[in-house]
C-alpha cells in the first residue's frame, strides 16, 4: 500500500480545474530555459574579459594599418555591447536564481549576444586592403573569439549561432573575395570550420537540454508521492512555509489539518493492498478537484494526509474553514467501488491547528493538529463530529458527518 498528499479545497466560486493527481509527475516536459539562462548569465563576466582583452590586442597590432578613428569607434562600440550584457547580468541574476522568467531572460541574452557578434563582424569590414599577415591575424583572432564564445553559449544553440554567424560570414566573404589564392583557400576552410562549430553546438545543446530535463523531472518526483502524484512531506514543508510567510505579511490565518481514513486497514485486510491503493488514488483525485490553487493537500504516509488551508480572513475564519471541510467530507462520502462486487464508504478523522493561535511554525502546528486528531480518534464511537480544532483551544467548530466506519459492502 502506498500513500498520497492532496490539497485543500475552496468555495465553489474559487474552484478551478485542478490537475489530476499524477499530472505533476507525468505532465509536459519541463521547461529548460531557466537552466539555459543561468549558464549564459554565468558566462558574461568571463566573456567580457575574454573578448575585450583580445580586441585591445588586435587593435594595437593593427594601429599602423587601420585608421585610428575607425579602430577606436569599433573598440568603443564593442565595449558598449559588453556593457549591455553586464546590465542584463545584473538585472537577471536574482530572477534566474529564483527560477523565474526563464524565457524572458533567455530572449534578452540572445539579443545581447547578437549585438556582440555584430561588433566582431565589423572588424573585417573596417580592415582596408591589407597584407596577408593582417588578414591572417584578424582571421585567427575571430576564429579564437568565436570558438571561445560558442563554447560559452553552447547551452543554447540560438545564442551560439547569433554570436558566431555575423563574424563568420563577414570574415569568410572577405577571404573568398581576395585575389590571393591562399587566402581564398583559408576562406573555404573557415566556412567548413564554422559548419563544424554549428554541428557541435547543436549536439552540446541537445545533451544539455536532456540533462536539464532529467534533473527537473528528478526534482519534481522527489517532491511528489509516486502513487498519486500529490505533494509529499518535503513539498508540504515548502508550501506551508510559503503560506505562513504570506499570512504574516498579510495578517491572515492558516489552518493545518492532520487527517486519516478511519478503518482503512480493514480495506487492505479484506480486499488487498491493490484495492487500498485504488482507494487512496480515488480520494486524492476527488479532493484535488475541490481544492483551491493556494491550498495544499499532502500525504505523509499510509492513509495520513495533511491539509493546509491558506489565506483565511480572520473575520470569517469559522465560516471559511467549515465550508472547505464540508466539501472534503462530501467528496469522501460518495461510495467508492473498489472491485466488481465491493464498494466502501469512507469516514475521516481530522485534527486542525490554526496559525497564529495554535503555533507559529510548521512543526508546532502539525504536532497540535496530530494531537487533536488522536484525541478525536479515541472518541470515535461516541463523537458527533469528524474533526476538531487543536486540543489547546476551547473552540469546537464542527461539521456533521455520517459516523459509520469505512467498511466493505456487497
Amino acid at each position: 500500500m502506498a500513500g498520497s498528499s492532496p490539497k485543500a479545497p475552496t468555495p465553489a466560486s474559487d474552484q478551478a480545474a485542478a490537475p489530476t493527481p499524477g499530472a505533476a509527475a507525468a505532465g509536459a516536459p519541463p521547461d529548460t530555459s531557466i537552466d539555459q539562462a543561468r549558464v549564459l548569465l554565468q558566462s558574461i563576466p568571463v566573456g567580457f574579459a575574454g573578448s575585450v582583452g583580445p580586441a585591445a590586442v588586435v587593435g594595437w597590432l593593427l594601429r599602423n594599418h587601420v585608421a585610428h578613428d575607425r579602430l577606436l569607434a569599433w573598440f568603443g562600440v564593442l565595449c558598449l555591447a559588453h556593457v549591455g550584457r553586464i546590465v542584463v547580468w545584473i538585472l537577471g541574476r536574482e530572477d534566474v536564481a529564483a527560477g523565474r522568467n526563464g524565457p524572458l531572460w533567455l530572449r534578452w541574452l540572445r539579443l545581447s549576444v547578437l549585438g556582440l557578434g555584430l561588433m566582431w563582424a565589423g572588424l573585417p569590414l573596417i580592415l582596408p586592403a591589407a597584407r596577408p599577415f593582417d588578414e591572417m591575424l584578424v582571421t585567427a583572432m575571430i576564429l579564437a573569439v568565436c570558438g571561445a564564445g560558442v563554447a560559452q553559449q553552447s547551452s543554447d544553440g540560438w545564442s551560439a549561432l547569433l554570436f558566431m554567424l555575423p563574424p563568420a560570414l563577414t570574415m569568410s566573404a572577405r577571404l573568398l573575395l581576395s585575389t590571393d589564392p591562399t587566402l581564398r583557400t583559408v576562406g573555404v576552410l573557415i566556412f567548413i570550420y564554422f559548419a563544424y562549430l554549428t554541428l557541435a553546438t547543436y549536439r552540446i545543446q541537445s545533451a544539455f537540454v536532456e540533462l536539464s530535463r532529467l534533473h527537473a523531472e528528478a526534482a519534481k518526483l522527489s517532491m511528489h508521492d509516486t502513487l498519486t502524484g500529490l505533494p509529499n512531506r518535503m513539498a508540504l514543508r515548502q508550501r506551508l512555509e510559503d503560506a505562513l510567510e504570506r499570512a504574516r505579511r498579510n495578517g491572515t490565518e492558516v489552518a493545518v489539518g492532520y487527517m486519516d481514513l478511519d478503518d482503512f486497514k480493514q480495506v487492505n485486510d479484506r480486499l488487498g493492498h491493490a484495492a487500498g491503493d485504488k482507494l487512496l488514488r480515488e480520494v486524492a483525485r476527488r479532493w484535488s478537484a475541490r481544492m483551491r490553487s493556494n491550498d495544499v493537500l499532502a500525504r505523509l504516509g499510509g492513509d495520513e494526509f495533511v491539509m493546509v488551508i491558506a489565506d483565511i480572513d480572520p473575520a470569517s475564519a469559522h465560516e471559511e474553514l467549515a465550508a472547505v471541510l464540508q466539501r472534503i467530507e462530501n467528496a469522501a462520502a460518495e461510495p467508492l467501488r473498489l472491485t466488481a462486487t465491493r464498494q466502501v464508504r469512507i469516514q475521516l478523522t481530522m485534527g486542525v491547528a490554526r496559525f497564529p493561535a495554535d503555533g507559529a511554525d510548521m512543526d508546532s502546528l502539525l504536532r497540535k493538529a496530530d494531537a487533536a486528531m488522536y484525541q478525536l480518534k479515541q472518541r470515535k464511537a461516541t463523537r458527533e463530529t469528524w474533526w476538531q480544532l487543536g486540543v489547546s483551544t476551547s473552540e469546537t467548530l464542527s461539521v456533521e458527518t455520517d459516523s459509520r466506519p469505512a467498511t466493505a459492502t456487497d
